[in-house]
């Protein structure tokens, strides 16, 4: 991820004194990073031996960074170019490039991570064998996996928002050793925008070392499939359409002002949509995980080893 330092050496000295500016803190497997604990709506799916957080197709609403360079930059130069190459011949307007140059570098940057990318990159937490399987984050973007023991687990924070509205954004980075004897980093996997970061790593903590249940008590499995697509989503509209005009006029007048930015939109996306890639994880990984769990299987559940009983245990030490 753009602005997150993950390479060179995995130590707490190397990174304390690397001038790591967003790094916050790195946590430790052995004590608890929380006291509370929570997977924030992450989780995406439970199997027999593995949790799956960050699951989901990453491209069905895709391309919304692309279109926004796409149209900025479309805009400025059509409007403004012919101004500006009169005042470039006299030597001005060298801060009005500039802009233009900034807002194509949007969609080229969009571009370059929108387009081609992989269909989904969770991360798979296998407690039973004690590996992480993920996707890799650099140009293969291909599945991987890294003994749990050779993983450090650090909170970075970066600023984002708008110039009049900055927050700070708040990350889980999780960096794989290359061994035990040897800290430098080999690979990296990030769940981005936590809000609560340290609760996270301990819900993660918790199911890795403590054999904590993977669900919260009364919470179903998450369901597999049924992913957003944006044609079947247009369909959908088209068939409520009066209804919604009737529920919602405001809104819907609202939303069709914006239809002269939503057609680029839709395109860019059916062209994220069309070029990625489908990530295929190896059958060895596959059968690692186990079978997805249902609520069958928590009803044959007597130890509550997947989801504990009682209201009590849902609320205690959960966000």
């Amino acid at each position: 991820m753009i602005g997150l330092n993950v390479s060179g050496q995995s130590t707490d000295e190397a990174r304390q004194e690397s001038l790591i500016g967003n790094l916050v803190s790195r946590y430790r497997k052995g004590a608890p990073g929380s006291h509370q604990a929570g997977h924030q709506g992450r989780l995406t799916g439970v199997y027999r031996n593995a949790i799956e957080l960050g699951g989901g197709s990453l491209v069905s609403a895709g391309g919304v960074f692309t279109t926004i360079g796409l149209v900025g930059g479309a805009l400025l130069t059509y409007f403004f170019g012919s101004w500006m190459a009169e005042l470039l011949a006299m030597g001005r307007s060298f801060s009005f490039l500039f802009d233009i140059v900034a807002i194509w570098s949007v969609f080229l940057v969009g571009a370059y991570f929108e387009l081609f990318s992989p269909s989904e990159a969770p991360i798979y937490f296998d407690r039973l064998n004690h590996r992480v399987y993920f996707v890799e984050q650099g140009k293969k973007r291909s599945p991987c996996w890294a003994d749990w023991s050779l993983i450090d687990i650090e909170h970075h924070a970066t600023m984002g928002g708008s110039p009049t509205s900055l927050r700070r954004i708040h990350h889980l980075v999780f960096l794989v050793r290359n061994s035990a004897d040897d800290p430098t980093i080999m690979a990296s996997y990030v769940i981005s925008n936590v809000e609560f970061p340290g609760a996270l790593w301990e819900y993660i903590r918790r199911y890795m070392d403590d054999d904590a249940p993977p669900l919260l008590a009364g919470e179903a499995p998450p369901l597999k499939g049924g992913k957003f697509d944006m044609v079947e989503a247009l369909k959908q509209r088209k068939k409520n359409y009066w209804k919604d005009w009737r529920e919602a006029p405001l809104t819907q007048l609202w939303q069709h002002l914006c239809i002269p930015l939503f057609i680029p939109f839709f395109f860019v996306n059916r062209l994220v949509v069309w070029t990625a890639r489908t990530v295929h994880w190896p059958q060895e990984i596959k059968d690692a995980l186990g079978a997805p769990v249902t609520e069958e299987d928590l009803k044959t559940d007597p130890t509550h080893r997947l989801r504990p009983e009682g209201d009590a245990a849902a609320k205690k030490d959960v966000v």
